[in-house]
């Protein structure tokens, strides 16, 4: 348990890290930077990217759940719920799923 937990921790705090930096660096020089990073994959990989964020962050959350720390229900959601609604958004087009 914990160690899902854990990995589902380590996903959602990397893949937030890993799409603020990419959009720091959206313009970058480097040739090679733009293709590696989740802000320029194509629009359904975006989308399962960001699932598997939320999913991680379920993840974590239910471990505390199973570890008998009883997380709050409206912090489960507020940890979850945005990376759907980021999916969501990234899925239909939206102009704010995009931070560069």
């Amino acid at each position: 348990m914990l160690m899902i937990g854990l990995g589902g921790l380590v996903l959602t705090l990397g893949a937030v890290i890993l799409e603020v930096i990419s959009g720091q660096y959206a313009n970058s020089v480097v040739p090679g930077w733009a293709r590696w990073v989740p802000l320029a994959w194509p629009q359904p990989l975006r989308v399962a990217w960001w699932l598997a964020v939320a999913a991680g962050a379920a993840a974590f959350r239910w471990s505390l759940h199973r570890l008998g720390l009883r997380p709050n229900p409206v912090v489960t959601v507020g940890t979850v719920v945005p990376f759907l609604a980021f999916a969501a958004g990234i899925g239909v087009g939206a102009d704010w799923a995009t931070w560069h």
